[in-house]
């Protein structure tokens, strides 16, 4: 007698466990809150691996009911502390690990556990900039073992497959996507002026980014001098924290800029109402997450033409993007822009459809979940993973 495999037994829920290094507030952390939040419960149950510690994200998503653990690593090679990550694992017994670190111990971790499914995330800031020489070795010795590896940008994309070691049928692109109904605008905007001690007829120019080198907030106090040589009534806000945040503060001092720089923020949907321009000034960027915030926001995105941020608006427009490196010119962009209602009007509409059409968080982790499903079958061998 034949025996037939019976396709309506009951699924267990896929476990997906995704390792960051840190909760701060930054694209990758930012991603994976969203993955867990607005993923298929009914199918899919998420847990975050935090490598270092937590931030405002971890908490966001803690106090989301998503599970969250934390190994303690001081640095990249904390030997110790890293075998908390094997009893996380053997607690969790994840389906999929998610990866979105680098970090070459916790890979070779990673590694051991032969039967469960891969997938590595590039974010890409570090593949992307002057010194990828660590990503690259990142890719030579183990892209081979993930299942999939996906990209932010299409821009990402190209960079990896052009790497030795790695099989491009492997590589996907899955654009960072966000809830745009999060961004509606409200009307805080005159009592957060008041909390900040801004006038209440300012131009607002800001921008949100880790204060790192590659976010070329140098370049945004650059472009702020040259903005108030033409226009004296702006005031500035950077939204973010990092290594760069005193030397910044100084920097800003010596070029006679008064900015407001707020740290780690958790509203950062409210913020964003306060800014009349969004200024983007990254040296190299894979994607730009917070661009897209600020489309949704219906704040028109001034900047320079760096990486993957590009395709962010040729899928829509939104904004103005400068070739050249040339922060005096972005500056009468900006002061432009402000002056010209109607063009103003079209970027701050344009940019609110593109990130709602283009970039809508709900399709996009749709597509993630696929994935998830395919790796799954894949290695079950199963035509149906939801048999």
């Amino acid at each position: 007698m034949v025996r037939t495999r019976n396709c309506c037994r009951v699924s267990k829920k896929t476990k997906v466990l995704h390792i960051l290094w840190s909760g701060r507030s930054g694209g990758a952390e930012r991603f994976v809150r969203d993955a867990t939040v607005y993923s298929d419960k009914s199918k899919f149950e998420h847990g975050v691996c935090f490598l270092s510690k937590g931030g405002i994200i971890a908490d966001q998503m803690a106090n989301s009911g998503i599970k969250t653990y934390f190994v303690g690593m001081n640095s990249g090679f904390s030997v110790a502390s890293s075998t908390q990550f094997l009893k996380i694992m053997n607690k969790v017994k994840p389906d999929i690990i998610h990866n979105h670190c680098r970090n070459y111990l916790i890979n070779i971790f990673v590694l051991c556990f032969t039967k469960i499914g891969k997938i590595y995330f590039e974010h890409g800031g570090n593949l992307i900039g002057n010194k990828p020489k660590r990503e690259i070795i990142f890719y030579n010795y183990f892209a081979r073992f993930y299942d999939s590896i996906l990209a932010n940008s299409d821009y990402v994309r190209q960079r990896i497959i052009k790497l030795d070691r790695v099989n491009p049928r492997k590589v996907k692109t899955l654009y960072i996507s966000i809830d745009s109904k999060k961004y509606e605008k409200n009307r805080v905007k005159e009592k957060l002026k008041r909390e900040l001690d801004i006038q209440v007829d300012n131009k607002i120019i800001g921008t949100v980014g880790r204060l790192v080198a590659e976010k070329g907030i140098d370049d945004f106090i650059r472009v702020a001098s040259e903005v108030l040589k033409l226009c004296n009534n702006c005031s500035f806000i950077v939204v973010g924290d990092g290594y760069k945040r005193s030397e910044l503060e100084i920097f800003a001092s010596s070029c006679n800029v008064e900015v407001n720089f707020l740290g780690d923020r958790s509203d950062i949907s409210e913020l964003l109402n306060l800014f009349d321009v969004f200024l983007f000034t990254s040296k190299w960027e894979a994607f730009g997450i917070a661009v897209l915030e600020a489309m949704a926001s219906k704040v028109p995105v001034v900047g320079f033409a760096v990486g993957g941020t590009k395709e962010i608006f040729e899928k829509g427009g939104g904004g103005v993007l400068v070739e050249e490196r040339d922060c005096r010119k972005l500056a009468e962009v900006v002061v432009d822009l402000l002056s010209d209602q109607e063009k103003y009007s079209k970027f701050s509409n344009e940019g609110r459809q593109n990130a709602m059409v283009n970039f809508d968080v709900r399709k996009n982790i749709k597509y993630l979940e696929k994935e998830y499903d395919s790796i799954i079958a894949d290695r079950r061998g199963d035509e149906d993973p939801s048999c």
